[in-house]
């Protein structure tokens, strides 16, 4: 069969070959043995189409048309390509993942007395107690793009903090795809896991270089001990060309905490599926997003908060700002057990549609077994408040500045809980240039 005439997963298929005929003595690990099972998985379910009925909204198959190199090797890129995607006034450790593979050279980790910061090539040499955490929390048996990141798991970046460890620096992860010779495919894996009464944060950030298509197809897993905090900021903003798929899959235990705040602002198509089982009593999750599709962005946000025991709290609030010919999904399930009464769950999406083309699909849901809880859910979606609007004119406020502070104020609820004080400014201007007044409302923003 011809390149030509391959279907990209047909092409998939040869390209996990030739990735196992590179693992010489790793063929037999068990981390290949669970790559093996999840490619196994992958021919079976296939990508997903709009049939099925998580993916009704989401249409991937014009991407899926096309031929990505999903075995790509590390490029010519250098640090001065990395610096114009720095946060400005970012401080702490910064881990250079391009192509799907974890870029030592343009790495800058500073060590931190229990905190280990590696690659996941590294871990699986050295056989890091981290990976008895591999895909033990993220099943793929019904994810397909999970399914095939873990498959072509070779690399990307494990984060372990010790016992007790409060890590004071951040760790910023930025995912770089080379796409100026081909059309790339990374599957980068990250793998983050806090011990008992520790905390980290940790802010991931997506980029591309070149005018081919790029492919990141990310598997994010976490474990959040006993009384351990983890802050995971992630800001998505890339090209037109770009599609970005993420399956984060964490795992809770008693009295701990993740708080979590997705930013997707540009890009192709982005598709989100962020999940957390609460497994232990105490435990609390946040999740916190913001969208921001424009032209022919689609952004879709698959939410899931398990609540499997009692006593555990969850807050989602996601909103969107939608105009010309965007697009927005959000589907938000919460699912309280049998066992997991005084639960405290609840979840709110809210849109503004600036443009009669724009699109929003969204739908909240709650299944709940338990009958002493307390939980919400709801979604709204329209225009601007013209009252609001109302007011702002009257005291002389012309009618885009008031637009556009409006729409600013509705967003910056969203982006102050990141929990990195440089990339919320990132964001914040990065926000303000899209709403076309940068100046006004960041000149408005610092007087406030």
């Amino acid at each position: 069969m011809s390149a030509s005439t391959m279907t990209l997963q047909e092409k998939l298929h040869l390209d996990f070959g030739l990735f196992e005929q590179q693992l010489n003595g790793q063929s037999k690990s068990s981390v290949h043995q669970i790559r093996k099972a999840a490619m196994e998985r992958f021919a079976v379910l296939g990508f997903p189409t709009i049939r099925h009925e998580e993916w009704k909204y989401t249409n991937i198959m014009p991407i899926v048309a096309h031929e990505f190199h999903a075995l790509p090797t590390a490029t010519h890129i250098t640090a001065t390509d990395v610096d114009s995607f720095r946060i400005s006034g970012f401080s702490g450790s910064l881990v250079v993942v391009e192509n799907g593979l974890f870029r030592a050279d343009l790495s800058i980790i500073h060590p931190q007395e229990g905190v280990e910061v590696l690659s996941f090539a590294d871990a699986i040499a050295k056989q890091h107690s981290a990976l008895e955490h591999f895909s033990a929390h993220a099943k793929f048996d019904h994810e397909a793009l999970l399914a095939l990141n873990t498959a072509f798991a070779r690399d990307g970046v494990v984060v372990q903090v010790a016992r007790n460890v409060s890590a004071e620096q951040p760790i910023h992860v930025m995912y770089i795809n080379d796409a100026r010779a081909q059309n790339v495919m990374s599957n980068p894996r990250a793998l983050v896991v806090v011990n008992e009464s520790a905390q980290v944060t940790v802010i991931e950030t997506f980029h591309t270089i070149g005018t081919e298509r790029s492919w990141f197809n990310l598997g994010f897993e976490a474990v959040v001990a006993p009384n351990a905090v983890l802050s995971h900021d992630r800001l998505q903003d890339d090209k037109a060309q770009t599609t970005i798929t993420t399956s984060t899959s964490v795992a809770q235990d008693r009295d701990s905490k993740y708080h979590s705040v997705c930013v997707a602002l540009q890009g192709g198509l982005v598709r989100n599926n962020l999940s957390s089982a609460l497994k232990g009593k105490g435990g609390h999750a946040d999740f916190i997003g913001l969208y921001m599709p424009t032209g022919k962005t689609l952004i879709d946000n698959h939410t899931v908060v398990d609540h499997a025991v009692a006593h555990c709290t969850s807050n989602e609030l996601y909103k969107g700002i939608l105009d010309e010919r965007g697009t927005g999904v959000f589907n938000g399930k919460i699912f309280v057990r049998k066992d997991a009464q005084k639960t405290q769950a609840y979840q709110s999406n809210r849109n503004i549609l600036l443009s009669n083309t724009a699109t929003i699909n969204t739908k909240p849901q709650l299944e709940i077994f338990a009958d002493d809880v307390k939980c919400s859910h709801g979604a709204t979606s329209g225009q601007l408040d013209e009252t609001s609007l109302f007011y702002l004119r009257a005291r002389g406020i012309g009618k885009e500045k008031a637009r556009a502070l409006l729409l600013y104020a509705f967003a910056e609820e969203i982006v102050q809980q990141c929990a990195n004080a440089a990339l919320q400014a990132h964001i914040e201007h990065r926000v303000a240039e899209l709403l076309h007044q940068e100046q006004e409302l960041l000149t408005d923003s610092d007087n406030d």
